[in-house]
């Protein structure tokens, strides 16, 4: 039987560390642009275990509809080269968050590096990373975690 209810929601804020008792936690969410089916599905275990909630798109610009009210806490993209949208999804996560910390697989050329720096300096974007290859459990978790920290949601995790 759980102890309380919906209003006994306590909210810590991680920078100041002031409690907050009357504010609801939202879940955190973990959303995964994919033009190509699978990148949401190889982090779905991982991200279930770690109780983040996904949200897949094919399009970035689909992000704030589906998104609502939901915690973004981070940003996964699978692309083949910096395109039209990886820029939109860099011009969204400015608008939601400069410091949203964003993920892209990509592979590791000049043209790719040059792109995304000018991108994250022209919007001012804090935590951008890329890597060649989908990122494998301990790298994936580590996004996460350090991820669920900014929002102060790194709390107890199931064993």
């Amino acid at each position: 039987m759980p102890f309380g209810n919906e209003e006994d929601t306590w909210q810590i804020d991680p920078l100041t560390s002031r409690v907050c008792p009357v504010a609801k936690l939202r879940d955190p969410v973990l959303v995964v642009v994919e033009p190509n089916a699978g990148l949401a599905s190889m982090v779905a275990e991982i991200c279930d275990f770690l109780r983040v909630d996904i949200i897949a798109v094919i399009d970035p610009r689909d992000i704030q509809e589906r998104v609502g009210d939901a915690q973004i806490i981070a940003v996964l993209q699978e692309a083949d080269t910096v395109d039209c949208a990886v820029y939109d999804l860099l011009m969204i996560a400015a608008s939601l968050d400069p410091n949203l910390p964003i993920l892209f697989v990509l592979p590791d050329d000049a043209q790719n590096r040059g792109a995304l720096d000018a991108a994250q300096r022209l919007w001012q974007l804090t935590d951008i990373a890329s890597m060649p290859r989908r990122p494998g459990i301990r790298r994936l978790i580590d996004f996460l975690f350090r991820a669920g920290r900014r929002f102060g949601r790194t709390g107890p995790m199931p064993v």
